[in-house]
């Protein structure tokens, strides 16, 4: 559910993944879970994998490096959950940041669009 809650996310340009982080956590929160790690990390720019400038994370973990999510950017979506000695599971996909026609006169937010096959 998280993974596809903020596959789905639309926001306006120059927002920052700390923001959106919660809609991949929610669904454990409300069961009164989390994960320790990020949501998701830039992918690409320099040949790496954990790149910036752009990152989905939990807030208590902003850097003033930062940059708000553009069109173009290419990111993971990473959502999952551990426990210690049992079990884990970590679904990842990479995502684009695309406009949507979202709003009035054909708005300017963006969506997130899968480099997966799968369909929400």
């Amino acid at each position: 559910m998280g993974h596809i809650d903020l596959a789905l996310a639309v926001f306006p340009p120059g927002t920052k993944g700390t923001c959106l982080d919660c809609l991949a956590r929610r669904p454990l929160w409300d069961v009164g879970l989390n994960y320790q790690h990020g949501t998701g990390h830039g992918v690409g720019s320099f040949l790496n994998v954990h790149e910036g400038p752009c990152r989905i994370s939990a807030g208590n973990r902003i850097s003033k490096y930062e940059m708000g999510l553009q069109k173009g950017m290419v990111l993971s979506d990473e959502p999952g959950y551990y426990e210690a000695g049992k079990f884990g599971i970590r679904i990842e996909s990479l995502v684009e940041v695309v406009e949507t026609s979202i709003g009035p006169d054909n708005g300017k937010f963006l969506t997130f669009k899968s480099f997966n096959n799968d369909s929400y």
